[in-house]
């Protein structure tokens, strides 16, 4: 009796909160028809697909700066890279590939479905120069930057690193502190 008393008893294979319950007590329960829906207490995570032109830049254990859209771009979330698929997935006929997230600290405001925009850190460089990626011109295999030097305009040749997420440019040598960049 008891054997068939565990029978009727349903378990979550994990730990859970019960978000959704579709069936009363009594009722007979069909097959393949959710009765119960749990959400996981353990951390949240987000599934995103990565260009394939970012791809190679993404490493596990990269940071990203999480925000969502239910709170907007000022209650930043920090995660953090924890798997990337070496496999594509092509998604509207381009490969994609899939990376998971992790938040890195638990946040009761963080809820499942909610909409995530990702900023990912791939590297990192603090005090350098910077100046629009669009005041850089390429010629003939050339980087080059326009500086006002004494109210006339010279070409410099530059030499440049890392690019930002926000359209700026990091110049390694070429630029020093204080020079007026002709933008465009």
């Amino acid at each position: 009796a008891e054997a068939e008393f565990s029978k009727t008893i349903i378990r979550a294979p994990f730990n859970a909160v019960i978000s959704k319950q579709e069936a009363k007590a009594g009722e007979i329960a069909s097959v393949n028809v959710p009765i119960v829906s749990l959400l996981s207490e353990s951390a949240f995570e987000i599934e995103a697909f990565l260009p394939e032109a970012d791809f190679t830049k993404v490493h596990s254990e990269d940071l990203a700066r999480v925000t969502l859209d239910a709170y907007g771009s000022d209650v930043p979330f920090e995660a953090k890279v924890t798997f990337i698929d070496p496999a594509e997935t092509i998604l509207e006929g381009v490969p994609t590939y899939k990376a998971i997230f992790h938040f890195t600290k638990s946040d009761s405001r963080i809820r499942s479905g909610m909409t995530a925009n990702i900023d990912i850190e791939t590297a990192r460089r603090d005090n350098v120069i910077t100046v629009p990626q669009r005041s850089v011109i390429t010629r003939d295999g050339s980087k080059l930057v326009q500086i006002l030097r004494d109210g006339v305009v010279a070409e410099v040749e530059v030499k440049v690193g890392l690019k930002g997420s926000k359209g700026d440019v990091e110049i390694i040598s070429g630029v020093n502190v204080g020079d007026q960049i002709v933008q465009f």
